[in-house]
């Protein structure tokens, strides 16, 4: 991350009011943890997501789905009622943060639900294997 302190200081969007100039060390450290989650979730999210058992892309995808409920919480709770239900007043980091956490969510549990086909293909040479 190559700015802690703006990447802290956009979790809300700003009125020109409250101004982040440093970073507590306790702010800094929860800020550079929660990077180290995002670089594991992207691992465990493409071990996962390239997985051919449907099990396993499944639960995967229905954990996440249910943790971006988690995620769109803590945005409302960090804005407030009023600028969270007023998309005008959202920042790059809230449209990435509800928006786009609201629209993935959506689209996770139509392929859990199968809305875009089977969620794993078997593999061709399986079924060669079988007939030997």
């Amino acid at each position: 991350m190559r700015d802690p302190l703006a990447y802290f200081a956009n979790q809300v969007p700003s009125d020109g009011g409250i101004q982040t100039t440093e970073l507590s060390p306790q702010a800094l450290g929860v800020t550079l943890q929660l990077l180290n989650v995002f670089v594991l979730l992207a691992a465990v999210g493409v071990i996962c997501s390239f997985s051919r058992d449907p099990a396993t892309v499944k639960v995967y995808l229905t954990v996440v789905a249910l943790a971006d409920y988690g995620h769109i919480y803590a945005a409302y709770r960090a804005v407030g009622e009023d600028v969270f239900f007023n998309p005008s007043l959202w920042n790059d980091m809230l449209w990435g943060g509800i928006g786009v956490s609201a629209f993935l969510n959506v689209v996770r549990w139509l392929t859990v639900l199968g809305a875009f086909g089977p969620v794993a293909v078997r593999d061709a040479g399986e079924k060669e294997r079988k007939d030997k």
